[in-house]
């Protein structure tokens, strides 16, 4: 009896450790647990975000015409101050990024002097008039820059740089003359090159040549130097509101040189906007201070310039009136803004650039190369045949 017990005794303790022998052996075997394996899924690896497209860089600018202050202009300025010749549009002028005009004149109180002959000197005060329209760059590549001489000139220049103002189209040294102008604007570096085309003798420092090769040579040099180029022209004819031949092959020219933009000056009118490869040419901007006849010589407009990387130019043309009561630019009435802006949109529809009016004012959009090379075809699908009746 007690061995039967011992031995169920032992075969009971044999059972106990072979139990605890196997569990353990389970609990730290090296073999997975499929079942728990499966029932934990595998982490999944996830591919980093690309970084965010950067915003396409872009920038205002504000085109206007001539800006002549001797003569009546000036006896205009010292009755009534710098500060009435563009007080009815200066905020128009100050709301851009970059201001641009094209001044007729030099400002010195030394040197020839003939404004009834049209031989333009103007007293350097007159520079307020550009401060006070926030004027940031002005072309002296025009007929009248050296009317008193070139010392005159650089009494002009320093008049400009002592008031922050910069200039294009010449230079303290003749040979930089077709050097560009620079100025930043939202991380953009535009740069201004100023020229005449003239047919003509007139003093100046960048004549576009007949061949227009040094022309193109000067411009791919400028080119370089900035993100945008801005080439603004003097030439055509006066009083004329359709540009020459010459002007549109100068313009083809410039645009297939690297500018991106073209600003002309000299008619005294307004001439329309074309384009080439996605650049504006802004043919004539006509004048904006002056003092010539009434009529469409005293009717222009500010020319609104929005640039956008990658897309091209949007443009807003806002008609004005010069009264020579003032001999500055104000709004004219509704009935001369809708007949001033007509005329433009005409012009320019002439030219291959459709405008669109809005009320007294004009839109238009130049597309550049690339934007318009992004945008799909559109691929005319073959019409079913019509089945005969017969």
């Amino acid at each position: 009896m007690l061995f039967r017990t011992q031995s169920r005794c032992l075969a009971l303790v044999l059972l106990v450790a072979t139990a605890f022998l196997g569990g353990c052996t389970s609990l730290y075997s090296s073999q997975p647990d499929t079942d728990a394996a499966a029932a934990v899924p595998a982490a999944e690896v996830m591919e980093p975000a690309p970084p965010p497209e950067p915003e396409p860089r872009s920038f205002t600018m504000v085109a206007v015409g001539d800006i002549m202050l001797d003569r009546t202009v000036g006896k205009r300025i010292e009755a009534n101050g710098a500060e009435s010749i563009l007080e009815k549009v200066r905020g128009d002028l100050r709301g851009a990024d970059i201001t641009f005009a094209n001044l007729e004149c030099p400002l010195a109180t030394e040197g020839a002097h003939a404004p009834s002959d049209c031989i333009f000197r103007a007293h350097p005060r007159g520079v307020d008039v550009l401060l006070d329209g926030g004027i940031d760059v002005v072309t002296l590549a025009n007929n009248h820059t050296f009317d008193a001489g070139t010392s005159a000139l650089m009494d002009t220049l320093d008049h400009l740089e002592k008031a922050g103002i910069g200039y294009c189209g010449v230079a303290r040294e003749r040979d930089s003359a077709w050097e560009p102008c620079l100025v930043e604007a939202n991380g953009v570096i535009v740069g201004f090159v100023g020229c005449t085309d003239l047919s003509f003798s007139h003093g100046g420092w960048t004549k576009v040549d007949t061949e227009l090769t040094e022309f193109a040579d000067h411009l791919r040099a400028a080119q370089e130097k900035c993100d945008l180029l801005v080439v603004t022209l003097h030439w055509g004819n006066e009083y004329q509101s359709e540009p020459t031949q010459r002007q549109q092959k100068v313009a083809t020219a410039a645009v297939e040189a690297g500018a991106d933009l073209v600003i002309g000056h000299h008619p005294h009118t307004l001439q329309g906007v074309g384009e080439h490869r996605g650049s504006p040419i802004l043919y004539s901007a006509g004048n904006f201070v002056f003092d010539q006849r009434e009529g469409e010589r005293m009717e222009s407009a500010i020319f609104h310039l929005a640039w956008t990387e990658g897309e091209g130019w949007d443009i807003r043309m806002v008609p004005v009136w010069i009264p020579i009561s003032r001999c500055g630019p104000i709004y004219p009435e509704t009935s001369r803004a809708q007949k001033i802006i007509a005329r433009l949109a005409t012009l320019s529809s002439n030219l291959g650039v459709p405008v669109t009016v809005e009320g007294t004012e004009g839109m238009a959009t130049v597309a550049s190369e690339a934007a318009v090379a992004t945008v799909p075809a559109v691929v005319e699908q073959p019409h079913a045949a019509r089945a005969s009746g017969g």
